[in-house]
């Protein structure tokens, strides 16, 4: 990352923009109030803001708690004006490789632990310990499931306990609510869901008849026989959020005529790349958790930017240490990145670092704090003053605080300075 970078006969400059899922953080009791990326020995990390320029960024806007497909999806291109229609289902369902089609609508899922209790069911655990292995034996059983009135069901297994669930049928209307509690209520009694309109009764109560058949296939499905025996949570149901139709998006990077790819292994963020019309790079070893091949994701990136002007590449671990009250674990990992960014030594691209919301370790919940970012531009290096990257440096830093957009708008603009 450092060197002169070449214009390619009138071509967009190179760069590179990792997203690193939840890096922001609060202070935590485990390092005497500093952050686990203030805590974390990140060398290549201070170089890179103090010959470049770095400060705080607001995923949304001030005061908005992100999640990862609004957060991510700024970055990548999605337009402020058309956030509201980002639903989170038809992302999941893109990622799995689901093009919704007129009269389907789609639902972020999670196989989850229910059990039934005074006539309504209870959520243990709403990710059934994290399940891994077992999820897409599981999901096999959950195609085609009949709901009635010509309403079926089909529900596709993607990242650990994740996966998206498509309704296809006449008259679906993706107003309706949650039935999953999240992390803030679990465990937590399982939401029935609701219409949000009037048109949204039978859609509803098809949600729920699809809940009470998944727990009547899964809940002595050998495979959760087997978990059980073992010591591990049962995956007895299916819980839904983030219901949504199919929505046309005239994302950033195609207005800019950016020619970009990302680098993940991450079912939303590949979603979000399909929907945007990013070239996608994904492998079984690119993981959406700690055991991700965090090497093997920089080399590709490298690689990419043979083809492609600029890519991207976004790591999910970070987040998933705070959600899991792991504070060590998130500053561990960060070394790790900092590390495997040897990989772009020398690549001479421009390089961006954001992150799509905060989560608080101590907590285990998003947050609306800033996240840190950087920019560092290889043919306008300064010579900065000592820099320990992280949150309370970034509050000081030289860039001026802004909105994801607005942060992806001066990334693109330092790659087509040049141009």
């Amino acid at each position: 990352m450092s060197g002169s970078a070449g214009n390619r006969g009138g071509a967009l400059r190179r760069g590179v923009f990792l997203i690193l899922d939840g890096l922001g953080d609060l202070p935590s009791p485990a390092f005497g109030g500093k952050t686990p990326l203030e805590a974390a020995a990140t060398p290549r990390l201070d170089r890179l803001a103090a010959a470049g320029r770095y400060g705080l960024v607001d995923p949304i806007a001030r005061g908005v708690i992100p999640n990862t497909h609004t957060g991510v999806g700024m970055l990548l291109g999605l337009r402020p004006e058309q956030a509201a229609r980002l639903s989170r289902g038809p992302v999941e369902a893109a990622g799995a490789g689901r093009t919704l089609q007129p009269g389907e609508i789609a639902f972020r899922a999670n196989l989850a632990t229910l059990e039934p209790r005074e006539g309504r069911f209870y959520v243990v655990d709403r990710r059934a310990g994290r399940i891994t292995a077992d999820a897409a034996e599981l999901a096999a059983d959950l195609q085609d499931i009949d709901l009635g009135d010509g309403v079926s069901a089909r529900f596709v297994s993607t990242d650990q306990h994740r996966g998206a669930l498509v309704f296809s049928g006449a008259d679906l209307v993706a107003a309706v609510s949650d039935t999953d509690p999240g992390d803030r209520h679990a465990p937590d009694w399982l939401r029935p869901c609701a219409a949000l309109a009037a048109d949204a009764e039978r859609t509803a109560a098809k949600v729920n008849t699809f809940i009470e058949r998944t727990y009547e296939r899964l809940r002595a499905h050998p495979v959760n026989v087997r978990r059980q025996a073992q010591g591990k949570l049962p995956a007895t149901a299916v819980i839904t959020r983030g219901a949504g139709a199919f929505s046309a998006f005239d994302p950033l990077l195609r207005d800019r005529g950016v020619d970009a790819a990302l680098v993940a292994g991450c079912n939303t963020v590949l979603g979000l790349a399909r929907m945007f019309g990013l070239a996608t790079v994904t492998r079984r070893e690119f993981t959406a958790s700690a055991d991700t091949d965090v090497e093997g994701k920089l080399a590709a990136t490298r690689a990419a930017l043979d083809e492609h002007a600029l890519v991207f590449v976004h790591i999910k671990a970070p987040d998933l240490f705070s959600h899991d009250f792991q504070p060590e674990g998130k500053k561990a990992f960060i070394e790790r990145v900092d590390r495997a960014l040897g990989a772009l030594d020398g690549s001479d691209a421009l390089f961006a670092l954001a992150a799509d919301h905060s989560t608080d370790s101590n907590t285990g919940a998003h947050t609306d704090d800033p996240v840190p970012v950087l920019i560092h531009d290889p043919t306008r290096a300064r010579d900065g003053a000592v820099v320990s990257f992280g949150e309370s440096a970034c509050r000081d830093g030289n860039l001026p605080r802004q909105t994801g957009h607005e942060f992806l708008l001066r990334v693109l603009d330092a790659l087509q300075s040049a141009s």
